[in-house]
């Protein structure tokens, strides 16, 4: 049997250690080896070793689980536990000096997601979520906005390296004109963070691979918002499209912007969103 609550406890310790690494190599930058692994497509020495300790910590506890990180691929796993790492995401901010990036684990148990951390090391927070116990942010319970307007609400936008530029501006003017506003930071993680504790009211990007979705997607649902069923689509596989919205946005945003995604719905409806009073009544 899976404990997953022995993997949370542990995995808050190891992505804060993964996040004191990678802010040292941000704060000597300069020193850092950058390559282009495509258009606009960076990878440096930080994220390869970032993933790298996630990994050697996550096996020393777990060494039956296995791992799906984005520099170095899948190995192991005689167990149902599959963990998701994303070492840095918004690498391009990271080099640059901008302060928009996090590291992020996510915890798969057969196709459930069952964790999600996010941690952003520059302003020190930390967003954990477990499936079934609520969203929180250092510690602290957060939930979705209860905005249930376009014209009221601020969408955060993603768009891969391999994306066309048309589809993407359209969806921009389609915004505009429902007088959407929208933010585009560069790390999708964290505009899902943004989105689960409300200093935004969703989020939308066509194609997110595993590594850069799953964290945020369960952060946004434990936080009583909508997605659409991500997994069904096929996400743990491949790069699919990840929606995330406050309830009240889902219709409103399908109607005006033409985007119709299946809606994720928990197997258990005791796990649904925002179900969690009795969670949020103790601690994670």
């Amino acid at each position: 049997m899976i404990d997953v609550e022995q993997r949370l406890q542990h995995a808050e310790q190891v992505i804060r250690e993964a996040g004191k690494l990678a802010r040292g190599f941000y704060d000597n930058r300069g020193e850092l080896v950058v390559k282009l692994k495509g258009v606009q497509d960076f990878v440096s020495q930080a994220d390869a070793e970032t993933e790298d300790l996630i990994t050697s910590r996550l096996l020393s506890a777990f060494p039956h689980d296995g791992i799906l990180g984005e520099e170095r691929g899948r190995r192991g796993g005689e167990t149902d536990a599959l963990w998701v790492i994303d070492p840095i995401d918004g690498t391009a901010n990271f080099v640059r000096g901008l302060p928009y990036w996090c590291v992020a684990i996510a915890l798969v148990v057969g196709d459930v997601i069952e964790l999600g951390l996010i941690y952003d090391p520059v302003g020190n927070r930390l967003y954990t979520a477990r499936r079934g116990f609520g969203a929180y942010c250092n510690g602290a319970p957060i939930s979705v906005s209860a905005t249930r307007r376009l014209d009221h609400a601020c969408i955060g936008l993603g768009i891969g390296h391999d994306e066309a530029g048309p589809p993407h501006a359209a969806l921009i003017e389609q915004l505009l004109r429902a007088h959407c506003q929208y933010r585009r930071i560069g790390s999708g993680l964290l505009l899902l963070a943004l989105a689960a504790e409300g200093g935004l009211d969703g989020f939308y990007e066509a194609r997110m691979k595993p590594w850069d979705a799953l964290a945020g997607l369960l952060m946004v649902r434990e936080a009583g918002g909508l997605t659409n069923d991500y997994e069904g689509l096929d996400g743990l596989q491949r790069a699919e499209p990840v929606l995330a919205l406050t309830p009240g946005l889902w219709a409103p945003f399908a109607a005006a912007i033409g985007i119709t995604l299946p809606l994720y719905a928990p197997a258990s409806p005791e796990l649904h969103p925002g179900n969690h009073s009795a969670a949020r009544a103790g601690k994670l």
